[in-house]
């Protein structure tokens, strides 16, 4: 599968050495540098359709996160909280040479740019942060066992996680799942779309390549198992910082997320510029709606 720039020329792949890991990214396109983060369970092809409208302005650097795609998957001793995870990032930024750029997280890559944004403020310009709810200030509420989540009840309490405290427990997914990754992943992957549809085959197929290859679940499944770690990260950080005070954006999927994403942002951003919900967008923001979320993210750089 390919990804292809503004001019429709394919994106060049590269591999990183960075923090004991070697990490695979694409970089392509012209203009100031934007960081942008996958997800749990994606991988950088997830980008595949909002590439050639953000090459044209931007400077795209798009890596799989450790435990995704073409990078090494170390074994859980190694860490996939977000200080490890965010550590990857600015080793690989560092070795590219960039200072100063834009950031775009989705889901769990959303997270890490909040995390990322705390450790290196200086380096980030503005941030856009795309349908999630930071650990600890909200992911958890989003997971707990309510009436209105299993309703699904958007509207209000967005889309219930009932995956989040599942993928906790030790070795219990990884027998269930065994022999059965492709059909589960995309089973959730298409059922958390507003139209199913709008989930590429030949995109599942690259995904499923990777789930099936060696160490392809291990990543997946010790995102969620950095749970704890991670909420309290992010605590140590709003307690010792307060709210980030970089200029942020907002976006959620009106099918998941949704409205809720700005209520979780500001509980630790102080300075949310705008908050959008996408109609006709289920959780695949980059997929479903591309050039809603091309345009949000070009807006950055008024604010910055």
């Amino acid at each position: 599968m390919e990804m292809f720039d503004f001019e429709c020329n394919p994106v060049k792949h590269h591999y990183a050495r960075v923090n004991g890991i070697k990490m695979h990214y694409v970089i392509a396109g012209k203009g100031e540098p934007l960081l942008l983060l996958h997800g749990t369970p994606y991988t950088n092809f997830y980008w595949t359709r909002v590439m050639p409208l953000l090459t044209k302005d931007f400077t795209v650097i798009a890596p799989d996160l450790r435990g995704f795609g073409y990078s090494d998957k170390p074994g859980a001793t190694e860490g996939y909280d977000s200080i490890t995870m965010t550590t990857d990032i600015d080793e690989l930024m560092v070795s590219l040479g960039f200072d100063r750029f834009y950031v775009h997280g989705e889901d769990r890559g959303a997270e890490y740019g909040f995390v990322y944004a705390s450790r290196f403020p200086e380096k980030v310009l503005a941030m856009s942060f795309g349908e999630m709810a930071v650990s600890g200030y909200g992911i958890e509420e989003a997971s707990y066992f309510t009436e209105g989540n299993v309703r699904g009840e958007y509207n209000k309490t967005g889309k219930w996680l009932w995956h989040v405290p599942f993928f906790f427990v030790q070795n219990i997914p990884e027998m269930l799942l065994e022999g059965k990754e492709c059909q589960f992943w995309d089973t959730l992957l298409i059922g958390s779309a507003y139209d199913p549809t709008d989930i590429d085959p030949a995109l599942l197929e690259e995904w499923n390549g990777r789930f099936v290859a060696p160490g392809g679940m291990r990543g997946i499944l010790e995102t969620y198992r950095a749970e704890l770690k991670n909420i309290h990260t992010n605590q140590g950080i709003i307690e010792g910082q307060g709210k980030l005070s970089l200029p942020v954006i907002t976006e959620g999927g009106i099918e998941f997320y949704g409205v809720t994403v700005k209520g979780y942002a500001e509980r630790v951003f102080s300075n949310v510029k705008e908050s959008l919900v996408f109609e006709e967008c289920g959780h695949h923001l980059a997929l479903e709606q591309p050039e809603k979320l091309a345009a949000a993210i070009e807006s950055l750089r008024k604010y910055a």
